[in-house]
């Protein structure tokens, strides 16, 4: 191997450590969670599969703290998930057209990098109404207002939760 040769070497390894470097920082993860006792009322399932139960947990009367919980079946274990990625996400708003009694606009949420949960609006909560496990994908579509979407594309949310993530989040404390 010649000098010219070597250093070609060395300039290729140093941009392939750059690389990966770099997307080790880019990468965060989908979901920011925390341990949750066994939720005891107003309890809504939201979507269950083979590995986890998502649930909303309401306000009820009034003394109950909301949350969007998660369940692993693997661990016996829940955690509620305070915030979830806004990467790759959608995010709609309500129309002066729609008969609802509440309105929301969650286009300003694309502007950051994590959505609390559950979503609020300016009177009430939303849980997403259709979660959906994408196996090539390894990840939940979390869908909010998606029945809504049908006649009014535009009032739909969309946001991805990693299933590598949710397994790492009962890996820890």
């Amino acid at each position: 191997m010649n000098k010219n040769q070597g250093l070609a070497m060395m300039c290729t390894a140093f941009l392939v450590a750059m690389v990966g470097v770099g997307f080790a920082q880019e990468h965060r993860p989908s979901i920011q969670t925390e341990r949750a006792d066994l939720p005891k009322r107003n309890l809504l399932v939201l979507y269950y599969d083979d590995a986890f139960l998502f649930a909303g947990r309401h306000y009820g009367d009034g003394d109950t703290e909301t949350a969007l919980l998660v369940h692993s079946k693997a661990t016996n274990q829940w955690r509620r998930i305070k915030a979830i990625s806004t990467e790759n996400g959608r995010f709609g708003r309500s129309s002066a057209d729609m008969m609802i009694s509440v309105g929301w606009d969650f286009t300003a949420l694309a502007e950051r990098p994590y959505s609390d949960q559950p979503l609020r609006t300016p009177g009430s909560i939303m849980f997403p109404d259709k979660i959906e496990y994408d196996p090539a994908g390894g990840r939940y579509t979390l869908r909010y207002a998606s029945a809504s979407s049908v006649q009014f594309p535009a009032a739909e949310t969309i946001l991805y939760v990693a299933r590598a993530d949710l397994v790492e989040a009962f890996g820890r404390p």
